[in-house]
């Protein structure tokens, strides 16, 4: 369906592609078996097929740019073009800042065409020699009319593991950007000037400073104005220079994701949309650049977000999209959640998609999610694809797509109406396009995707996001509950036996569905002796059912004692033979071995004790 959408549209290229995604599979699997038999796999670009058809067949070693060459000049040359249309067409606030998206896979594919997007809202241009390798920056002129945008980064962790020299690089750019108005901070602010010169230290011999207004410099009135409020609030003057500076963020190091995909996936874990947020700032809350790698700065990162007014991520493949994954939701929708929650407005989201270097567009990220919901999750062809792979089919149906829409109800709550929910009701759970869906979905394993469905719909409705009338709340709980009651809870963040959901439901209920529904809920808590929480090693009982295991441990224990005493009297004897001492190094090596074989035996029966304690607890859910 991509290739008839997005392929060449040459018959002859057409067939050519096609024939190279058939082979595909088959390339896959021998370079499996190839890498696992510890043979050599031949290296291949790796990249968006219909982006890039040169990836083709895949199966191969596939390797990425070198990170010293992004951004790239043909990636720097559409981030201009990008940039220049955001300041054209989303107007912004003087006061306010642009938050951007930093994907590591879309590095790959695009070569920094996001990064070289916010170099140019900056006022800051890479520089490169012959080979094509970054070698520094320059700033950029800016004339009146022309400011220079304030540019807050957000980072993934595989973008921070990646390509650490491009977080040094942006951050370097946020300073270069501020050192463009120094003179003019310095003459008008002189009880700045030393914040001023702790903020710009990283960037040691570079001179090129200069006297722009702070009506151009949007990034230098941002920081003067949060440098006097840190002052004020009893920050040192050299902590405050820095903390107004930070413009990039990310995870702490070895950390990946914001958070907000596994809160998601676990609703009965939080009440308020606050929480949510919370747990965003506080993942994403680490600075980047200079000697500042990876610490936390969680209040200079509420103080930039707190500005935000436009946020921008970027697609550079056809391969995935907004719905199809819990990444998307997690970065974006928990950025928008964040400024949402700081600044009491929701900012301007924008979904730039330059999948098609050659026609990119700018969407406001409400239009793009109706696109894709309708054109793919909404689409019978698209469902009528996916019943054919059975429960596959099923789980893309539930456990991602449902589980993403969630996502982006509980970030962004104004681009899922109830519009949305009554729609994927009607689709999923009505069968509006006569497909067999429902049936479909109540064969074998489905059940249980079918059973999360309805969990996730009512979840929604017990939490405020959708405002259902009374004959919908009835009808799915009624069939969640029958379904409960013959298949089980269905194991998901969003069934846990306390779920507030479930409590909230008993109104919806018949008497005999309640008591059906209590009796599987009760036998899905774990009894008390099972909820015990193991803290150290003292706390086992060990239980070995072997008894010669027992026995074989014990006497072990007692040759190492026999033998220990043997050694001391060797040792201590001025008349040992020399077939003695060989035989006295011989037992050292043994009693070792008996030692070790010892101390294995008591870490196993440990370690299945563990075990036997967290399968109980498991076997319950």
């Amino acid at each position: 369906m991509m290739l008839d959408s997005m392929g060449p549209t040459t018959t002859a290229e057409n067939k050519q592609w096609r024939a190279l995604l058939e082979a595909s599979p088959v390339a896959e699997m021998k370079a499996l078996l190839t890498g696992l038999n510890g043979r050599y796999i031949s290296p291949g670009p790796g990249n968006d097929p219909i982006r890039s058809p040169e990836s083709l067949p895949t199966g191969r070693n596939f390797f990425a740019l070198d990170s010293s060459l992004i951004p790239s000049r043909a990636a720097w040359a559409l981030g201009q073009e990008m940039a220049a249309q955001a300041r054209r067409d989303n107007p912004q606030s003087a006061e306010k800042s642009t938050a951007l998206v930093l994907w590591a896979s879309d590095v790959v594919r695009d070569e920094g065409v996001m990064i070289a997007f916010g170099l140019d809202l900056l006022g800051v241009e890479p520089q490169w020699n012959s080979r094509g390798l970054v070698t520094g920056l320059r700033q950029q002129e800016r004339a009146e009319g022309n400011p220079r945008r304030d540019v807050v980064f957000t980072t993934s962790g595989l973008f921070r593991d990646l390509y650490g020299m491009q977080l040094e690089l942006l951050n370097r750019a946020a300073l270069m950007a501020l050192n463009a108005s120094r003179d003019r901070i310095v003459r008008d602010f002189p009880a700045l000037t030393v914040p001023l010169q702790n903020a710009l230290q990283p960037l040691q011999a570079h001179n090129q400073r200069g006297d722009e207004s702070l009506q151009t410099n949007q990034v230098a009135a941002h920081w003067v104005a949060q440098a006097k409020a840190l002052l004020a609030d009893g920050v040192s003057p050299e902590q405050a220079g820095a903390m107004a500076s930070y413009r990039v963020f990310g995870d702490a190091p070895g950390s990946y994701g914001a958070g907000i995909n596994r809160m998601a996936e676990r609703s009965g874990a939080w009440e308020s949309r606050d929480e949510l947020a919370d747990v965003y700032l506080r993942r994403l809350g680490h600075s980047y650049g200079g000697d500042n790698y990876g610490v936390p700065a969680q209040r200079a990162f509420k103080m930039q977000l707190a500005n935000v007014e436009n946020t921008y991520f970027g697609r550079a493949s056809n391969l995935y999209g907004l719905l199809d994954n819990n990444d998307a939701f997690d970065y974006l929708g928990g950025l928008s959640l964040a400024v949402e929650t700081l600044s009491g407005q929701a900012p301007s989201n924008y979904v730039i998609d330059h999948s098609d270097p050659q026609a990119f567009k700018t969407q406001p990220l409400k239009l793009a999610l109706r696109q894709e919901l309708r054109s793919r999750f909404l689409n019978p062809q698209w469902l009528e694809g996916l019943m054919v792979h059975g429960y596959a089919g099923a789980r893309t149906m539930g456990s991602e797509f449902f589980e993403y829409l969630w996502g982006w109800q509980i970030t962004n709550p104004t681009l899922v109406g109830d519009w949305a929910w009554d729609e994927v009701k009607a689709v999923y759970i009505d069968d509006k396009y006569q497909l067999g869906l429902d049936t479909f979905l109540e064969q074998g394993h489905n059940v249980h995707v079918k059973t999360n469905m309805l969990a996730i719909m009512l979840v929604a409705i017990q939490k405020g996001f959708w405002q259902a009338d009374a004959a919908t709340r009835k009808s799915l709980a009624s069939e969640f509950a029958n379904l409960v009651a013959e298949h089980g809870l269905p194991g998901s963040g969003h069934t846990d036996p306390d779920h507030p959901m479930l409590t909230w439901l008993q109104s919806e209920l018949s008497p005999a569905q309640r008591e059906a529904l209590a009796n599987v809920v009760r036998d899905a808590r774990p009894a008390p002796e099972q909820a015990l929480e193991i803290h150290r090693l003292s706390e086992l009982q060990l239980e070995v059912s072997d008894s010669e295991a027992t026995d074989e441990i014990l006497r072990i224990v007692e040759n190492q004692s026999k033998s220990t005493s043997s050694q001391a009297a060797v040792k201590n004897s001025s008349e040992a033979s020399a077939e003695q001492k060989q035989s006295s190094a011989s037992n050292v090596m043994r009693n070792r071995f008996l030692l070790a074989l010892f101390l294995f035996a008591v870490a196993t029966v440990a370690f299945a004790s563990v075990r036997a304690v967290q399968n109980a607890r498991k076997g319950s859910e």
